[in-house]
């Protein structure tokens, strides 16, 4: 059991074929048996890497989220950009995070799941939306001790609110329609839409 364990390949396989069952069948309907024969593994194996299934369901749901926002965490501060271009930067990594399909698959998978398992719908928004928000409020806070950017220093409180509304003005009505399987806009008006919002957020600061 502990050489098995131990055994990288055959953890990917069981995580893979794990994550490919959960967003085609959901929680309810996906087996063990199911998950096993598609990672080419025994049941016994899943076991020895994780106690149940309920423990199998949240690791794939934490790391589907921590793989998505990725991009999200690249540092952005390093070049001297201005800020107008950081939070475009930004703005657009975010958006198109949104809009990816396993992560509209995986909003769909926690929303469901999120009432059985409350802790997974925190964990899945303290490695989303939440760090999306303290990241952008850091920024926020920083840029505007120089005044050039800016119009005034903002509080820590401040800050956060006005990084709560700007990605709450990235998602929009983009997600809903991505969720309900309503065709997104070109890319080009996306990214024209990620600069409007960068607009009223600096105009608004």
């Amino acid at each position: 059991m502990p050489a098995e364990k131990s055994r990288p390949d055959k953890h990917h396989a069981i995580t893979q074929a794990a994550s490919e069952m959960f967003l085609a069948e959901g929680f309810e309907r996906a087996s063990l048996d199911q998950i096993a024969h598609r990672a080419g593994v025994s049941k016994q194996t899943i076991y020895s890497h994780f106690a149940d299934k309920e423990a199998l369901f949240k690791a794939i749901c934490v790391e589907l989220t921590e793989k998505l926002t990725i991009p999200l965490r690249q540092p952005r501060q390093k070049d001297g950009a201005d800020l107008r271009n950081l939070l475009i930067r930004l703005g657009d990594d975010a958006l198109a995070m949104m809009l990816h399909p396993a992560s509209l698959d995986l909003h769909r998978l926690v929303l469901n799941a999120a009432a059985r398992f409350p802790e997974l719908g925190r964990a899945a928004y303290e490695a989303g939306a939440a760090r999306m928000i303290d990241d952008v409020a850091t920024l926020l806070s920083q840029r505007s001790q120089s005044g050039e950017e800016l119009p005034r220093v903002l509080g820590e409180a401040e800050a956060r609110v006005m990084a709560e509304q700007f990605i709450g003005m990235l998602r929009g009505f983009h997600q809903i329609r991505g969720l309900l399987g309503v065709d997104a806009i070109p890319v080009a008006e996306r990214r024209d839409y990620v600069r409007s919002c960068v607009e009223l957020l600096l105009r608004g600061g």
